[in-house]
């Protein structure tokens, strides 16, 4: 179950990256729920699609050249998978360049994302889920 869900969330992030976005959240919920976790700004919760639409759309405002992908998958466990997120984008009115990485948390029941929690660091995304990294 845990590779379907990664190759779910391949497909969706392929669909992201050519720019359907409807495409991109196929294999969503209808009710999932989308929230970005502390120390990241702006804490808050979205719900639905319209929901995590609105999250992307509070994420990007005040970038340039926005562009965002996933660069690594990691199976948690069967109902849990952590991606790593990578950000290129520039300051609106700064015009400074940013690049910076998250971690997206998803939990999958009946083969749909039913919660994305989006962390800042991949130790405090696998802390949430009960396990620790573990050093290389």
């Amino acid at each position: 179950m845990s590779e379907e869900n990664i190759q779910i969330l391949r497909r969706a992030n392929d669909a992201f990256q050519a720019g359907d976005l409807t495409a991109a959240l196929a294999d969503m919920d209808e009710d999932i729920t989308a929230s970005r976790v502390a120390p990241l700004p702006d804490i808050k919760t979205y719900e639905g699609h319209e929901g995590v639409r609105q999250m992307l759309l509070d994420w990007i405002e005040g970038f340039d050249d926005f562009a965002m992908s996933g660069e690594e998958y990691i199976d948690v466990n069967d109902r849990q998978v952590l991606v790593r997120m990578h950000q290129r984008a520039q300051g609106t009115q700064s015009g400074v360049p940013i690049e910076a990485d998250f971690w997206f948390l998803y939990t999958f029941e009946n083969r749909k994302a039913v919660r994305l929690d989006v962390y800042r660091s991949k130790q405090q995304a696998l802390e949430a889920t009960g396990l620790s990294e573990q050093p290389d």
